[in-house]
């Protein structure tokens, strides 16, 4: 296989889509889209299909991205080696971000470059199971996901939950008449859910809660990206969706309502999150330490 091909194939991976990697990899749309069609009529299978406003990989893309990265990640070990040897390089500290919690990471993000600007930062946003891999494979140095189901291997900086409300379209309940939402009503209700590449995470936690009430939800879409979800609503889709706070900004979103939920669900786990066998990011961690989120930040989501 040409390194190449795997590289324009995880950039895609990556960024979700062919415009968004074409831009980080500084080429044409085209071009890189007749690699991918190169790549998948080499290995006589679809590699990544089309979700929404972007892409996601088949099962036998997720495999193909894990093994490029592997192989990707030793030929920048190589470079990066080499190129140690004879120069002094700038300190570069590759973050990855999961779409969950876009908003809810964005001051950690800015008072890290504020505070260090001599570090080089390299930031990824994407599917957490994408982030995950990328971890795995020494592709990103931190992540800034949920907290890990499965918490092996990892070490994880549990951040306060993030409160959860329900955006109901205005396309499917005009009036609503209450401050809050009981979660019983979504028995009867489209639900729209938040679930990451290859199913579990938030998705399975949200379905679980609802179940515990003896609601069995009507789920008409499982969307990936939060902020597609927020599109969808407010662009007409007949739903709702249980979000984090933090990424709900009401004043964007006139075609819906933004209400509290009761009972309200602990459903959203901010952390950061790093290997065991990865060296410690003092810059990144006492910003965290000195108290994050920031005292009337919006990222709580309170």
């Amino acid at each position: 296989m040409d390194l190449k091909r795997l590289r324009y194939f995880c950039g895609i991976v990556e960024q979700g889509s062919i415009s968004k990697a074409a831009r980080v990899l500084s080429m044409a749309q085209p071009p890189l889209s007749k690699r991918l069609q190169e790549l998948e009529e080499e290995v006589g299978v679809e590699l990544l299909i089309r979700n929404g406003r972007g892409m996601v990989p088949t099962a036998a893309g997720l495999h193909l991205y894990k093994r490029a990265s592997e192989v990707l990640r030793g030929m920048e070990d190589i470079k990066r080696e080499t190129m140690a040897i004879g120069t002094s390089k700038k300190k570069v500290l590759r973050i990855g971000l999961s779409y969950l919690f876009n908003c809810y990471f964005r001051p950690l993000i800015l008072a890290l470059h504020k505070r260090h600007p001599d570090v080089e930062l390299e930031i990824s946003v994407s599917d957490t199971s994408v982030l995950e891999s990328m971890l795995q494979n020494d592709r990103i140095d931190v992540a800034l996901v949920q907290n890990p189901y499965r918490p092996e291997g990892y070490d994880a900086v549990s951040l306060p939950p993030v409160r959860t409300v329900v955006v109901i379209s205005k396309a499917l309940m005009p009036e609503v008449n209450t401050s809050t939402f009981a979660l019983s009503e979504f028995d009867h209700l489209p639900l729209v859910v938040v679930r990451r590449i290859g199913g579990g995470g938030t998705h399975s936690t949200i379905l679980e809660q609802l179940r515990t009430l003896g609601v069995v939800p009507k789920t008409v879409l499982h969307v990936s990206e939060t902020g597609y979800v927020l599109d969808l609503l407010n662009n007409g889709l007949e739903g709702v969706a249980l979000l984090p706070a933090s990424e709900v900004d009401l004043a964007r979103l006139p075609n819906c309502h933004v209400v509290d939920v009761y009972p309200s669900p602990v459903l959203f786990f901010p952390a950061v999150v790093k290997l065991t066998t990865a060296p410690a990011m003092p810059e990144l961690m006492d910003i965290i330490k000195a108290g994050y989120p920031f005292p009337g930040s919006p990222s709580a989501g309170g």
